[in-house]
């Protein structure tokens, strides 16, 4: 498995961001909430935030640590063909690994459900 998050993979300015936000679908739990947009080719972006409600930089910082992680070590559930946004949300501060990971998990089957149900 390759460790590297390679720029192809990033959604990297604004916006792509702003995109997505606006004109994407959007799923959320107590956790995460994720947001998605599709794209022509069947590859898919990702990017994470952490807003500062969730409280000092370094706070959010280790959010989004641990969101890149755990996209790392469930690459394979996204959706593909989509642009992706990871939203940390207040309850991610202060909940254990294995609570972030299945939140992240459950979200990538709910969306990959939702998408087949839309195509």
């Amino acid at each position: 498995m390759r460790l590297k998050f390679s720029r192809r993979l990033r959604l990297r300015n604004r916006n792509e961001f702003k995109q997505v936000y606006e004109q994407g679908r959007y799923l959320s739990n107590a956790l995460i909430s994720l947001h998605f947009y599709p794209r022509e080719d069947q590859a898919h972006r990702i990017g994470f935030t952490a807003g500062k409600r969730l409280g000092c930089a370094v706070t959010r910082n280790r959010c989004k640590r641990r969101l890149k992680e755990c996209y790392r070590l469930y690459r394979e559930e996204a959706p593909c063909g989509f642009d992706i946004i990871v939203v940390a949300r207040k309850g991610m501060v202060a909940a254990e690994w294995s609570k972030i990971v299945n939140a992240f998990r459950e979200l990538m089957r709910r969306s990959n459900h939702v998408l087949a149900i839309r195509r």
